[in-house]
């Protein structure tokens, strides 16, 4: 089978779809039964169109005039689209949005004739549109409901994201719910925390919307005696501001900035916590990978209850972590302050996690779903 991915950047840009589409291509099982071609855009300007092999995947990067409103602007994207077509001759298209240039697809004699997937990362109107965005945004749903109109089956990571995805709406007859997936790095031997300490971990931009000034707000409601470390992973515009606070709760002895860090670190800080938190306020958090990352090394998560959000689907409250109330920083305090001296519980709920993990979000499991989904479409 040969699927043509369209996708907006990839590897070595660094970004939740580019992830997503690399892993997918990159997966033993898919390889098995799929020769795949990726074309997306160069992630910088300047930079001429390019074909090259990443990890034994063809890749063609087409270059791009400017940035606007965060899409790429590739004059020569429907002629590199249709060259692509014609030299890979692919059985289907398996279109990544959002995505300004997937539109060309409609506007090509050659891309009509095969099937489309469309895999729905996001919708483009978050909660709080940028004003860009917003102003734009009723031109490009006019082909983005073109787009959808015409193809075979819409990927969605979560229920609860098509039952509120706006866009979606006329679509869900033909809309089929495969969560991320990510690749199972453990070699099944059993973590366990030795430290006295209650260990937290947040891992993510330090944007507005993953929570971070919440997670403050609650650990200044703990006792100052609670034997409790917090360490925040990745960098963002919040740095300054979020160091601040720590500094004004007289918080320094409890959490730790460790900006960004290498996978094998990662892996490190994960393997010790106690407890993986993401209180993201917004379902622009529309899945949280980093939750399958906490399940993947048996430990529990903490979320927000987000409408529209895959977070409390993916956690399933008392089950493989806690769900608490969105945007309240007193919830967040009462389900640590709870749990904080019975790391037994964590432990259970962990495994329960890692058990989730292996049927519902490994690579494997997800590469076959998407297969079985092809198949359909190339019979039809």
């Amino acid at each position: 089978m040969k699927v043509l991915h369209i996708g907006k950047y990839y590897f070595p840009f660094f970004g939740g779809i580019e992830k997503v589409n690399q892993d997918i291509v990159e997966c033993a099982s898919y390889q098995a039964e799929v020769n795949s071609l990726v074309l997306a855009h160069q992630s910088e300007r300047g930079k001429a169109t390019c074909y090259e092999k990443i990890n034994g995947v063809e890749i063609r990067k087409v270059a791009i005039k400017k940035v606007v409103a965060y899409a790429p602007i590739a004059p020569d994207f429907l002629k590199e689209l249709n060259q692509a077509i014609a030299d890979f001759k692919p059985d289907l298209i398996h279109i990544h949005m959002p995505n300004l240039s997937a539109f060309t697809c409609l506007f090509s004699k050659s891309a009509r004739k095969i099937p489309w997937v469309i895999h729905w990362h996001s919708d483009v109107l978050g909660a709080a549109p940028d004003l860009k965005i917003k102003l734009l945004y009723p031109f490009y749903r006019v082909f983005e409901k073109a787009l959808l109109q015409k193809a075979k089956e819409i990927i969605v990571t979560s229920p609860p994201y098509l039952e509120h995805s706006v866009a979606l709406r006329t679509f869900k007859d033909k809309c089929n719910v495969i969560p991320l997936g990510i690749k199972d790095k453990v070699n099944h031997k059993k973590s366990k925390t030795q430290s006295e300490e209650f260990n937290l971990l947040m891992v993510g931009r330090l944007t507005y919307y993953k929570g971070h000034a919440l997670m403050l707000d609650a650990l200044s409601m703990l006792p100052n005696s609670t034997k409790i470390k917090l360490k925040i992973i990745g960098g963002g515009e919040l740095r300054e501001e979020l160091e601040s606070k720590v500094h004004s709760l007289g918080l320094c002895n409890k959490v730790e900035f460790l900006g960004h860090v290498s996978e094998q670190e990662l892996v490190h800080e994960l393997s010790k916590t106690d407890l993986v938190c993401l209180p993201s306020i917004e379902k622009t958090e529309a899945f949280g990978v980093v939750l399958l990352e906490a399940a993947m090394f048996s430990k529990p998560a903490l979320v927000s209850n987000v409408v529209g959000s895959g977070m409390s689907w993916v956690v399933q409250h008392k089950e493989t972590g806690f769900v608490v109330e969105n945007n309240s920083a007193s919830a967040i305090y009462q389900q640590l302050n709870s749990v904080l001296d019975d790391k037994h519980l964590l432990l259970t709920l962990g495994k329960q996690a890692r058990t989730r993990f292996e049927n519902s979000f490994n690579l494997e499991v997800v590469a076959t779903k998407t297969l079985n989904l092809y198949k359909q479409c190339i019979e039809r």
